[in-house]
């Protein structure tokens, strides 16, 4: 990082008091509280914006918050949305897609571990990004767009009023109140509205997580560099360090995120059914658990203990809300509504989709419109999609030690975190209210099919568990999943979209009759292939099966689900790259625009 750019983000400017009343007071200066009221001025500049954050000056640089890894819904609304392209592509990395790493003979050899992720960088840009220096960068766009950021701030309380809500906090220990029409609780896990309102909601997902970062990075190529096959399979050397890189076992996964700033994030996320939280909630016990399960990421770290520049720990870190959006004119945004797991990096999709829904209701409501129908809408589909991600996760971690199942589950989910939701996101179509009710079936059957897919992979993992080094995942799998990575950067009007989205529903339900098949072969009695299977009644409990309507409408036999999915496929141009990393044996490799998330 160059010393300009440095001094530039650590200016520290004097504490600003506030007015009387604004539009909107956002309680939160961080990633999800800085983008909307950039978002709120930009898109309408005379609206009046508060944001009262308790830090006084500039975040740290690369010693702050975790790493932020951004999928394609994140990275379009910083970059698009909020306008940070040049920032994100100039001072923070971009992205070679997320790379998933399965267990193999005690993790000794990197390049013997079943590699999932593409071999070059994906055609829709995602960002790493440091948490410090891009809040800093926030934090300089949005006075210049004439938000009042108001530091030093302990919020206190919210009165909510008939026009007006009055917020009374603390300011450099003086007690100051303001009052706003909107407020919008961006204050993290600190939940403010929710602990207030009662709106705290548990979720069947126990997982803990502890993190450092580590001064100087470091290349997970290093590890199998005497491998020149393994080298040889991107499309150029030394791209790995630049993906989110996870590695997978039993009942965790640890992340690897480089930072433009220098350090890499190194965390570990964990089942405590499998893997006490004592196991690595200090830095010492942590360093002894990668011994034994990260032995190659354990012997670069422990040389190197003096350049650990922090070390931050989470229990139990998944929650939901009740609501996040309310007719009484205040809204739940970031993590301040609901947290789901960053499996997948779904932390700044949610940030998107919270911050486009609030601005869009504030807006509406400014301009004197009823807002209460959509509002609801918006509030539904939210939870909706926060249910579809959150099933990903729930009772899976123990299937990531099983290569054979975990390879087909991350084919799957890669579809899934391209399609549906995520490419109206990308469309810039959430908010069109009258596009979204013509679409709505379509994306509830996506949700639909993803969560009776999770529920299978659960299934089959206790029928069927082996240690493949090359897992084969049928062709199916991977033409499907080109389709839906094609769509999120081909040329396409409404009615294109529509259609789209359509062929993704049929898509996924042919490569759905087509997992089970394959899944089913792990029964004692399996069904009878030749008769049509409904996809949204697929599971490994013969017992279900009637009850559940698995020979019901709609339906497709084996054969035509096998047949159906081989013939989708991208646009001409698209196909496979070539030698990349993970690819299943005669189906052709992974995507150039990367799997899953990218």
């Amino acid at each position: 990082m160059n010393d300009d750019r440095q001094a530039s983000s650590l200016e520290i400017r004097p504490l600003r008091p506030a007015a009387e009343r604004y539009d909107v007071a956002i309680l939160g200066g961080g990633l999800a509280g800085l983008t909307l009221a950039i978002q709120l001025k930009s898109q309408r500049p005379d609206t009046t914006v508060a944001v009262l954050e308790k830090r006084e000056g500039p975040a740290p640089l690369a010693a702050f918050k975790v790493g932020e890894s951004t999928v394609p819904s994140g990275a379009h609304y910083f970059a698009e949305v909020v306008g940070m392209k040049e920032h994100l592509e100039n001072d923070e990395l971009i992205k070679n897609g997320l790379r998933f790493f399965l267990s193999a003979d005690g993790n000794q050899d990197i390049s013997k571990r079943v590699e999932f992720g593409g071999d070059r960088f994906p055609p829709h840009d995602n960002y790493q990004i440091d948490r410090g220096l891009f809040e800093n960068e926030l934090a300089s766009r949005a006075r210049a767009l004439g938000v009042d950021l108001l530091q030093g701030c302990r919020v206190q309380d919210v009165e909510f009023g008939d026009d007006l809500h009055e917020v009374s906090f603390t300011q450099m220990e003086a007690d100051v109140s303001t009052k706003a029409r909107w407020v919008v609780d961006a204050a993290g896990r600190a939940s403010l509205l929710k602990r207030k309102l009662g709106l705290a909601k548990d979720v069947g997902h126990t997982i803990n997580s502890a993190w450092f970062r580590l001064a100087g990075g470091l290349d997970i190529e290093d590890w199998g560099r005497s491998n020149e096959e393994w080298m040889g399979k991107m499309s150029e050397p030394g791209i790995r360090k630049f993906s989110t890189n996870h590695l997978m076992g039993e009942g965790y996964w640890v992340w690897m995120i480089p930072l433009s700033t220098g350090p890499i994030s190194i965390g570990v996320c964990a089942d405590p059914r499998v893997h006490p939280f004592e196991e690595i909630s200090e830095l010492e016990s942590m360093m002894e658990w990668l011994k034994r399960h990260e032995p190659q990421l354990a012997a670069s770290v422990e040389p190197r203990l003096g350049d650990v520049e922090d070390f931050l720990r989470v229990q139990d870190f998944a929650y939901g809300a009740e609501r996040v959006y309310s007719p009484d004119r205040w809204s739940l945004v970031g993590e301040a509504g609901a947290f789901a797991d960053p499996f997948y990096s779904p932390g700044s999709d949610f940030i998107g989709y919270g911050n486009v829904f609030t601005g869009d209701l504030i807006q509406r409501d400014l301009d004197g419109e009823d807002i209460s129908e959509r509002l609801e809408f918006y509030n539904d589909f939210y939870f909706r999609t926060f249910d579809y991600v959150l099933e990903r996760y729930e009772d899976q971690y123990p299937l990531f030690g099983n290569t054979w199942v975990a390879n087909h589950k991350l084919f799957w989910d890669a579809y899934f975190n391209h399609t549906g939701n995520v490419i109206l996101m990308v469309r810039n179509k959430l908010t069109d209210y009258e596009f979204m009710k013509s679409v709505e079936d379509d994306v509830d059957r996506l949700y639909r099919l993803s969560s009776r897919m999770q529920e299978l992979f659960k299934q089959w993992h206790e029928l069927e568990q082996r240690d493949e080094e090359n897992p084969v995942v049928s062709g199916p799998g991977v033409r499907t999943l080109l389709a839906g990575l094609a769509g999120l950067v081909k040329p396409m009007d409404d009615a294109g979209l529509q259609e789209e989205l359509r062929q993704q529903v049929a898509a996924g339900e042919a490569w759905a009759v087509a997992i089970f098949a394959k899944a089913s072969e792990a029964l004692d009695q399996g069904p009878d292939l030749q008769r049509a299977i409904n996809p949204y009644a697929v599971s490994l409990r013969p017992e279900r099966w009637e009850e559940d309507g698995l020979y019901e409408e709609p339906g497709l036999t084996a054969a035509d689900a096998m047949e159906k999915a081989l013939a989708v496929g991208p646009p001409a141009g698209m196909g496979p790259p070539g030698a990349a990393a993970g690819g299943p044996p005669g189906a052709g490799p992974p995507p150039s625009a990367g799997p899953p998330g990218s």
